[in-house]
């Protein structure tokens, strides 16, 4: 009795990967492109908006007498740069809305949103998932 398995070691050949690549379904390849980019989007604008939220929401970079832990500024180094006395602050548009709120919240938010309605209008595909099964269909 011989044995017909081939040894684990043996890779695919390019024919072979060819042809499992050829069967991937055309609407898992388009989910995934699209769930790639909307998760980027939202890394990116998370950090964008932790970090600016954090640099210009706060007077100043001093750690509290209380805290337990080292000061951010002995991590990332120093951000007296960042100080900001109260006169400093500015509120865009005359809304009340301190200048960091509105660069650091509300305008990723319109850019997301813009994004979002590009991405839906010119970038995201519609595929076809076939006929729905008649048997499956709720009747009113």
């Amino acid at each position: 009795m011989t044995d017909t398995r081939k040894p684990e070691h043996e890779t695919m050949s390019d024919s072979d990967w060819n042809s499992v690549t050829s069967e991937v379904d055309p609407v898992y390849v388009h989910s995934r492109r699209e769930a790639i980019f909307i998760f980027s989007i939202w890394v990116v604008f998370c950090v964008y908006t932790c970090a600016f939220c954090y640099l210009y929401g706060y007077l100043s970079h001093e750690p509290l007498p209380t805290s337990t832990g080292p000061a951010i500024g002995q991590i990332v180094g120093p951000l007296e740069s960042f100080n900001r006395d109260p006169e400093s602050l500015s509120f865009p548009l005359n809304l009340g809305i301190p200048d960091w709120v509105f660069y650091g919240i509300f305008l990723p938010w319109l850019v997301c949103i813009a994004l979002s309605i590009w991405y839906g209008l010119f970038f995201f595909v519609e595929d076809d998932l076939g006929e729905a099964d008649a048997s499956s269909e709720v009747s009113a």
